[in-house]
């Protein structure tokens, strides 16, 4: 019986491998699209989602073999809960190795969506014969450099020509245990080869060793020296990682966890050391260390108000600001897990070598004073089959202030298509770590509370549905504002698969925020069409509408944009391309779109457009035809170009275009030393 049920698995398995093949299969920039309309709609949210999509990139480019991988590496995939990490590691220790990636269809806990987006980043490696001749202690497996040039096609008023060609440059060694990687970066604007800037303005390096056995019991699970990224809890005390977004706000993700710090962020990210040891089955104990110079504006009597987040260094000004504030943190997270439960204890120390003041402005009286800031935080979370529980409370200090910040979390799964969420949070307006990083409307852990409700429904018929209601208000004044705010975010979703040639989708969100002491109202809707043509060609169609209104100088704004977009990509030739066609027309800024374009490995393609024009881009990627080349060698060009029919100059200030076109090209190299 045993033997019969295999044999039937093992053809099943088959089969869904050869549906696969001949189905379509999503592409990156169309994940990639999917992903980023749905979770950015303004400035602050493109800067956190830029390094997650710049990280996101590097896990596709570096699949894990599914056979294999951990269920914390998994985690490190922002769209799959621990509930669906731990499914897929149920499924391969019950069933065996997968034979083909057709059999995630065969888990129950990943929706369609899911499926589709893991096989972006997960592979099945062909078992290999053990070597008979003794390997060296450190084999090399995999080394990998990647650059990236932009060269602007136009001059900005502020600098020559030459020095708006931004630069980035990465190495990436990969040894058995170890992992080694260099990384060197020019912003657009910033000089270089000259006397005040004779390299690159960025640089940062890192080297990880993990899965290491430290006797019967204990287990180093990873450590880094140079720059990661840490995560602890639900990120109220640390989280320099990926941000909890509101669409990915139902996944019990409540962990610590520890990664190398790879993508051009120049701000969220630690530098020193850090450590996770494993004691027995049940403890983690994760601590680092980190030493950072910071850039800021020190006043004349030596304090600071704020940190510069921006990275950028193109003005003498710009560059009198660069690591002029000393920052210095140490941390610990304690975390114990048995079966379904888990808890954890944090606890981080935070001196900066300049005072921290702030001005007479209301919206500043409850930002952070003084040099220590301290913050301490207990997590929990529990597991089950169909009820998911987590959640994290947090007590700060500082010289002047004390804060508490608590956020939890609810997920009842009441069967296999159904799942309704609800997430409550409590951030008090004197609440302040400098690492903070969780689930809200705003980007600081801090003066907002809110409660937030989703349902989703998976596999009825051909139809995924998504809801989501979130309430947030401020107690202490905002930016702009001279008393409390609140406001609220609406989205229905709605995608349609008519096959796995066919998919529609459509997209409606509505927010309320207060401004200025006044009412805004932002609907946006988005809808989508893909088809594939044959084995080579996908066409797509995308349409955005975003229409704003002021309540109270009853004014509003609308903006509008089409994007048809046709990918090619033959399976035995050299290279694929991609090609889309975007008219956009915004009455004003108010009405601004953000939408995602094709473009290149490790690149962030969002463009916030508004006033009136067309853009159109092309993409290619190269491979030489032979097998050995061509995993090694990989060449990318992207070219684009804007036009305006609303201007004569693009911008202002030492960004200033004298033209209405606005014309770019990226080259992107990488190569992989075996």
């Amino acid at each position: 019986m045993e033997k019969a049920r295999k044999t039937v698995l093992l053809v099943l398995f088959t089969f869904l491998g050869l549906t696969n093949a001949r189905g379509q299969s999503l592409s990156w920039d169309q994940f990639m699209q999917e992903w980023t309309e749905a979770n950015v709609t303004d400035e602050a949210d493109a800067e956190s989602w830029e390094a997650q999509a710049e990280e996101l990139s590097y896990w596709h480019e570096h699949p894990l073999d599914i056979n294999r991988t951990s269920c914390s590496e998994l985690l490190e995939l922002p769209f799959l809960s621990k509930r669906e990490a731990e499914a897929i590691v149920n499924y391969r220790d019950r069933h065996g190795a997968l034979h083909s990636l057709g059999e995630l269809r065969l888990i129950a806990a990943l929706t369609l969506q899911q499926q589709e987006w893991l096989r972006l980043f997960v592979m099945i490696e062909a078992e290999t014969s053990q070597p008979t001749q003794p390997q060296r202690s450190l084999p090399s497996n995999r080394q990998e450099v990647l650059t990236r040039l932009d060269i602007p096609l136009y001059e900005r008023q502020g600098w020559p020509w030459a020095q708006g060609i931004s630069n980035r440059l990465r190495y990436t060694g990969q040894w058995n245990h170890w992992d080694v990687g260099v990384r060197a970066e020019k912003d657009a604007g910033e000089p270089i080869f000259t006397r005040q800037q004779p390299l690159w303005d960025a640089w940062g390096a890192h080297v990880m060793l993990k899965d290491v056995s430290l006797g019967s019991r204990a287990r180093l699970h990873t450590m880094i020296i140079g720059d990661f990224k840490a995560s602890f809890g639900e990120g109220l005390v640390m989280n320099t990682g990926f941000r909890i977004g509101k669409q990915q706000g139902n996944l019990w993700r409540s962990s610590s966890s520890l990664r190398p710090h790879r993508s051009a962020d120049e701000s969220r990210y630690l530098r020193g050391v850090a450590a996770s040891v494993e004691l027995g089955t049940q403890w983690t104990i994760t601590a680092l260390g980190s030493t950072r110079q910071l850039d800021a504006t020190v006043q004349k009597d030596n304090t600071v108000r704020s940190i510069n987040t921006s990275g950028l260094h193109r003005t003498d000004s710009e560059r009198a600001h660069r690591g002029t504030l000393g920052s210095h943190a140490a941390a610990l997270h304690a975390a114990w897990h048995h079966a379904s439960w888990q808890a954890g204890a944090s606890a981080l120390f935070q001196h900066y070598d300049h005072l921290f003041r702030q001005d007479k402005q209301l919206y500043r009286q409850i930002y952070p004073e003084g040099y220590l800031f301290g913050a301490t935080a207990v997590d929990y979370g529990f597991q089950g089959h169909h009820l998911a529980i987590s959640g994290e409370t947090a007590y700060s200090f500082a010289r002047k202030s004390k804060g508490v910040a608590t956020l939890n979390r609810l997920a009842w799964r009441p069967s296999a298509a159904w799942q309704f969420s609800a997430i409550q949070r409590f951030y008090g307006k004197n609440y302040f770590s400098p690492y903070a990083l969780s689930f809200g409307e705003s980007a600081d852990v801090r003066n907002e509370s809110g409660l937030c409700l989703m349902a989703d429904a998976h596999g009825l018929g051909a139809l995924d549905l998504h809801a989501l209601l979130d309430y947030f208000y401020a107690p202490w004044p905002r930016y702009t504002m001279t008393r409390s705010s609140s406001g609220f975010e609406g989205v229905v979703q709605g995608t349609v698969h008519f096959s796995r040639q066919q998919t529609a989708q459509l997209r409606y969100a509505v927010k309320s925020k207060e401004r200025s002491d006044r009412r805004t109202y932002s609907h946006r809707l988005r809808a989508g069409y893909s088809r594939q043509l044959g084995r080579e060609f996908t066409a797509s169609t995308t349409a955005f509408l975003h229409y704003f209104t002021d309540a109270v100088l009853n004014t509003s704004s609308t903006g509008w944009a089409l994007m048809p977009r046709l990918d090619y990509a033959p399976a035995q030739a050299p290279f694929s391309t991609t090609m889309s066609f975007l008219l956009f027309s915004t009455e004003d800024y108010n009405s601004r779109l953000y939408l995602y374009e094709p473009s290149l490995m490790q690149t962030f393609g969002m463009q916030m457009l508004y006033g009136k024009g067309e853009r159109l881009v092309s993409t290619i990627r190269w491979q030489p035809s032979h097998a050995a080349a061509r995993s090694r060698f990989q060449l990318q060009f992207k070219a684009g170009v804007t036009h305006y029919r609303d201007r004569s100059v693009i911008s202002s200030g030492a960004t200033q275009i004298n033209s209405p076109w606005k014309p770019d090209l990226q080259l992107l190299l990488r190569l992989q030393l075996r």
